[in-house]
């Protein structure tokens, strides 16, 4: 989730006065680009809501509160959320500011009449404490989704009134920790696997910084990965040695910039609804890319060509049809107790040689990328998509098993939204989807959605055995397709529903597109006829499931695709 540019945000110091004033906490706001505005009475802070930028967000911050200042710019500069809460800081925007702003307009105010002294009268008209903790408890009892925000453990964010003394010993305690090591720190996750832990993060993360510092959005690190790795692709389409040995290079660089772009957002805190989305639609596009310019680079190489790019094709299969078993599986699980969430390289604890071994068996991204890089440049298209199919079923094999083995230990129950879900990766018409929904619910179902896709994909592939005319041809149709299909599930994941019903139709589903090439293949003799209408169809898909995509996700209340 990127973006390309920060909400700016103002804060509003109301609450309790600390004993040596708000000046520490005033200026460490002030570094962070935040506006600092102090409120007394909860008139004065309705005024200050309504006053600042509609655009911008409202931050009530305790001013006992003494934090690092990547304490505070966690708590405070995360754009994700719309109602966020930090000890000592609420931040609101939207739906929730108005409720703050509500909630702050009906608490009555007497500090116009304010009587100095210790009288009855002057503790009357003395203005009330505005505690962003109990605003935040009042905005969740009121149904406001309200995110906590968990700040890393090594970082001080703590309130502190008096005496003097302790809050002498807390900004001893600030200053004694570098927060901006721990800042780079996690800025890397901590559950990537052995190539990437090893190989890429531990240069990647100040590249990252390096970027930060020099205006560069993470978007722009997408991009850019993007480039190199179809330069990678077209030097393989050389079918050259040099030419396999520049995509091996390019390949390693690429998937260095697809791990900054994520580093670059964690750092920097510029999370958008449309960067998650671009990253994910980014990294199967240049693994693609890389697939057809090896079978290119093969076709090229003269007199070794037959069937490389069926090889190419089914690797693209296989590997969507890992992604879509693991997707299916977690979306079975959907509206049960969620699993722990990713850790960052900061939290991460020691692994053993067993726990790296399981990472490396099942072929993670990184991993794949390295295997691919090395075989480019050592040896031959052929070898590089005859070991990822070998590896690939291999891991799929190890993973779905595991996965057999844990559903039927279950109880096996399944939420509506879970079928729901299933049913809508199945990609079949209406009538067949509602008469399927049973079986979805078994519990073994969450098989069912890859089953079907696995069977669409064989009939087009077997467009492609013995005939190296319609190789580039049917790729580039499943290409089409299995971004479809990756779009139904990025729509699923993101709460977003289903893709419209005309488009579901006008693809004609996975069914629709197997009875149509089953036909053409049996009706149509000539090779180069069936070709043309096979890079015809293949056109027409593309269209209507890249257009249809990009819209929903590029529109301004597009959902946020989760990491």
């Amino acid at each position: 989730m990127r973006t390309t540019a920060a909400t700016h945000v103002t804060a509003i110091l109301s609450g309790p006065q600390p004993v040596d004033g708000d000046s520490h906490l005033r200026t460490a706001l002030s570094g962070l680009g935040v506006t600092v505005i102090t409120a007394d009475g909860p008139a004065a802070t309705a005024r200050a809501v309504a006053s600042s930028s509609h655009s911008g967000k409202i931050a009530l911050v305790d001013p006992r509160l003494a934090a690092h200042p990547h304490a505070l710019r966690l708590a405070l500069l995360d754009p994700r959320w719309e109602a966020a809460h930090a000890p000592g800081v609420l931040v609101v925007t939207g739906a929730a500011r108005e409720r703050l702003a509500a909630e702050l307009r009906a608490i009555p105010d007497l500090t116009a009449h304010r009587v100095d002294g210790t009288s009855p009268a002057a503790r009357l008209t003395a203005p009330k404490p505005l505690l962003a903790d109990e605003f935040a408890d009042l905005l969740r009892a009121q149904g406001i989704a309200v995110h906590e925000t968990v700040l890393p453990t090594e970082l001080v964010a703590r309130l502190v009134a008096e005496p003097l003394s302790a809050r002498k010993d807390v900004y001893a305690e600030i200053a004694a920790v570098d927060d901006e090591a721990i800042r780079l720190r996690r800025a890397v996750k901590g559950d990537d696997g052995l190539f990437t832990t090893y190989c890429v993060s531990p240069w990647t993360r100040y590249l990252a910084r390096w970027a930060a510092r020099r205006g560069w959005t993470p978007n722009l690190v997408t991009t850019l990965s993007l480039l190199v790795a179809v330069a990678g692709a077209a030097a393989a389409a050389t079918g050259t040695r040099a030419g396999y040995i520049c995509t091996a290079v390019a390949l390693y660089f690429s998937f260095a910039l697809d791990c900054t772009d994520g580093q670059l957002a964690r750092y920097s805190l510029q999370f958008s609804r449309i960067g998650s989305w671009l990253d994910a639609t980014f990294d199967r596009a240049k693994e693609y890319a890389v697939y057809a310019g090896l079978a290119l680079g093969a076709a090229r190489g003269g007199g070794h060509d037959h069937g490389v790019w069926l090889l190419a094709a089914a690797a693209m299969v296989l590997q969507t049809l890992r992604h879509h078993i693991d997707f299916a599986y977690h979306e079975s699980l959907r509206g049960q107790p969620a699993a722990a969430k990713p850790v960052t390289a900061a939290d991460a604890p020691r692994r053993s040689p067993g726990y790296w071994a399981r990472k490396v068996v099942v072929l993670p991204i990184g991993e794949r990328w390295a295997l691919i890089a090395i075989l480019t440049a050592l040896t031959t298209p052929r070898v590089v998509f005859s070991v990822l199919l070998i590896w690939g079923v291999l891991a799929a094999a190890y993973t779905t098993a595991g996965r057999v083995r844990r559903s039927l230990a279950g109880n096996g129950s399944r939420t509506e939204e879970a079928v729901d879900a299933l049913e809508a990766m199945c990609d079949l018409p209406l009538a067949i989807k509602v008469a399927a929904r049973e079986p979805l619910a078994a519990k073994l179902g969450w098989l069912t959605p890859p089953t079907i896709q696995f069977i669409a994909y064989v009939v087009m592939l077997g467009l492609i055995v013995n005939d190296a005319l319609l190789g580039a041809a049917t790729f580039t149709m499943l290409a089409a397709v299995i971004y479809h299909h990756y779009d139904v599930v990025y729509r699923i994941r993101a709460d977003a529903g289903q893709p419209p019903h005309w488009l579901s139709v006008a693809l004609g589903g996975n069914l629709g597109r197997s009875v149509l090439l089953a036909a053409l293949a049996v009706t149509i003799g000539s090779a180069q006829t069936l070709s043309l209408i096979v890079w015809l169809l293949a056109a027409y898909l593309a269209v209507l499931a890249v257009g249809e995509s990009v819209r929903f996700w590029t529109r301004p209340a597009a959902p946020v695709l989760p990491d």
